[in-house]
Parts: C-alpha cells; structure tokens; sequence
C-alpha cells in the first residue's frame, strides 16, 4: 500500500522546516502516523535540495537505535549522522523519550542551529518535563488517525472503491488508524485496535507512571472510551465506579485523568464563557481520538453510541484542521463548540437528526440567544441541508467531512 500524504499537518509545520530555533514536537496517540508525517518532511527536504549528510534521523525504537538509552549515547549517534557545524541541518528523532535525558541534547543542538523535529511516548512529552527542560522553545503540532477525507484519499491512492455512506458507517466502528487498512477482516482490524490501547497502557502508563492499581486505572479508561462527548468529573466517575463495587477517591481518579489525556487516547475540550470570553475551570467535555476506541471499548455489551460519535468526530474533525475548539457556555445554555482561529470564530451544534420541530427548536435557541455575528451551524445526517434563520445547515458527511462547507467569520 502507498503513504498517504499528510497534507494537513505537513502545511502547518511546512512553514517551520527551517527554523532551528523552534523544536517541532508531533504529538498524538500511538499509531496515529506521526512517524510517517517525519518521514515525508524528510522526503521533502531532500526534494527540494537538501543533502542527506545534512540530515540526521534516529527511531530510537527500531533494532539499530533500540540500546541508545542516555543523553550521551543519543549525542555519539547524532554527531555520527550530521556535520558538527554549519547552517541547514536537521535532526529527526524518533521515539525520543527512550534515552533518558534527552532534553539537554536536543535543546543543544537547538542552540547550535540545528531543526530539530521529535516525536515520542505523549504522556511524556506532554507531562511539563518538555516545557521546563526546552526553555519553552518548541511548538507542538497535534496528529490524528485519518479522518474520513483522508480514509477516501487513502483508498483511492491504492485503487480501493469509496463510497460515501458505507465508509463512513465503517469509520464509526473501525476508525482511521492507517494500519488497520492492512486488514481486510473487522476481526483483525478490531485486534489491531485492541492491541494499540495495550501498547498505550503498557509503554505510554505502566512504564512512566506509578499507577498502583491498574484494574481500577483501566476501569476508568474503559468508562470514558464507553462515553464519549460526555461532561467529565472526578467526583461523577468516583460516583459510577462506587456504584459498580469499585472504591476510588477522586483525587485518584483525577490523578488517572492526567495521565490518559496525556497519553491522547482522549482529548479534553474545556468549556469557556461565550458572553465573558474566558476560559471556566470547573468541568469539561472529553473525545476520543479515533471512534475505534469507542467500538473497542463498548462492544456488543453496550453498544455504540452513534449520536455521542457524531459530535465526537466532529470534534476530531475541527481540531485536525488545526482550530481552537471549546464547549460554549452562557448562562443555562451551551453550544456544542466554539471554533475559532486567530480572531475569526463559528458557532456549532451537532444532532443526528432533526426529526422533530422539537428538534429543531432545541437545537436553534441556543444559536440565535446568542448575540454575535459570527457564522452559526448546526450539523446533522440529514440529507436536506435547508438552513433558516441566520443558521446553516451541513450534512456531516458531504457538506462537513467531505466538502467544504464549513467556514469562520
């Protein structure tokens, strides 16, 4: 099978390539792709010119790298690969966590006017250890799994069908990791996905973090992959775990939400106040980063939950197009998301179907009580996209994931 270009990250970190005075961090879950979205900026440097002696590029995972285990080995193996001065190099690292006190090294290399890119286990880079050892001198750029666009990209760059409605039903249970491609049977696909949350937990959590009681860690896990685009709390899930025969404190559960948000399974999406404009601390929505993760987790004994998914993949939808997404809240009411970019901002609601006037009345009031011109969506299924009111109407799959119809003010 081809690579698919990641067009959507790569233009985002295209205007930084040179720039040896900000390290590149690529983040996201396990298996998202960020390894190959390294290797085509290095594809691409080469197009334009660059000399491979001027490029340095360690994946401290595989078998040639897999015993550089400290700052001083990491440096012997980098000096081996670039010259040791001059302009226009670049240094890729891989799995970069895996020699420890790495940060020393790559921030003197920094210093030393050398790119530098990394990439590596999330619920390290993303822990506070990157920000306080780098000087805050990176920018982190966030992948995802593929999203739809990218699933029919991929299929029609390897000769496959796509049709729009059979896969996306298909993505809302197997989802975007592009290695599940590589097999055509659900079964597999469905082992596949099971095995990248236990690399997740084993390498990403047990290996970094002192979690006592892993059954109790992974029960929470499990209940927030059940339940996406859900409200979270530490004191709801201390109540739901209580109530299935499971103490936990919810300092502890607070302590276990840290550690799988960093570890990008989830994402946080924080609320703010759309009338103060500010961030509220109490709080939050989470989503997670691929609706296999759902599938996994829920099964046949739950169930999905399609209407939960859908704002879910929204969600992923939004920030993977690189905007700055919130839950809106004013006074008793709340918008979906708050999508803005620089000073340029929508407001969005997301239904299944807008079946009833019912419906429609509750999706619309909290749009039009809002007192700003910005551009207002509501996003459903539906096939009539008929907007009213100041509202415009997407449907999910053409309008919004495959079209281009959704835009800022």
């Amino acid at each position: 099978m081809k690579d698919l270009s990641r067009e959507k990250y790569l233009s985002r970190i295209r205007p930084f390539y040179g720039d040896a005075d900000v390290i590149k961090v690529i983040t996201g879950v396990r298996r998202c792709g960020k390894s190959t979205v390294m290797r085509q900026i290095v594809q691409e440097l080469l197009d334009s010119g660059v000399e491979s002696s001027m490029i340095a590029y360690l994946d401290l995972d595989s078998k040639r790298y897999r015993k550089v285990s400290n700052a001083e080995e990491l440096e012997t193996e980098i000096d081996l690969l670039i010259p040791s001065e001059g302009p226009g190099r670049y240094l890729f690292v891989d799995e970069v966590q895996n020699a420890e006190g790495f940060e020393s090294v790559i921030n003197a290399y920094r210093n030393d006017g050398v790119s530098v890119f990394i990439t590596g286990s999330n619920s390290y880079l993303l822990s506070g250890e990157l920000v306080t050892k780098l000087t805050g001198r990176y920018m982190e750029f966030d992948v995802f799994p593929f999203s739809l666009s990218e699933v029919r990209d991929y299929k029609l760059l390897n000769g496959l069908g796509f049709d729009p409605n059979r896969d996306f039903q298909d993505y809302l249970v197997n989802g975007g990791f592009p290695k599940r491609f590589s097999y055509p049977d659900p079964e597999q696909q469905a082992d596949y996905v099971g095995a990248v949350v236990r690399e997740v937990v084993e390498k990403d959590i047990r290996k970094r973090r002192k979690v006592r009681n892993v059954q109790t860690f992974e029960k929470v896990l499990e209940y927030l992959l059940s339940t996406p685009s859900t409200t979270v709390s530490s004191t709801s899930i201390a109540d739901f775990m209580r109530n299935e025969k499971v103490n936990v404190l919810p300092s502890t559960v607070n302590r276990y939400l840290d550690i799988i948000f960093a570890s990008r399974l989830l994402s946080k999406c924080s609320r703010v106040d759309v009338a103060g404009k500010k961030a509220l601390k109490t709080l939050y929505k989470s989503y997670v980063s691929d609706p296999a993760l759902h599938a996994y987790a829920a099964g046949p004994r739950t169930g999905l939950r399609i209407g939960m998914m859908l704002e879910n993949v929204v969600y992923n939808e939004l920030v993977s197009r690189g905007y700055e997404v919130s839950v809106g809240k004013f006074g008793d009411r709340e918008v979906d998301f708050v999508v803005s970019r620089g000073l340029k901002k929508a407001f969005v609601q997301v239904t299944y179907v807008m079946e009833s006037p019912e419906t429609e009345q509750r999706e619309e009031a909290p749009l039009l009580a809002l007192r700003d011109a910005s551009p207002k969506y509501i996003i459903t299924m539906d096939p009539v996209t008929i907007g009213r009111k100041g509202i415009v109407r997407l449907n999910l799959v053409n309008d919004f994931l495959l079209g281009d119809g959704f835009r800022l003010g």
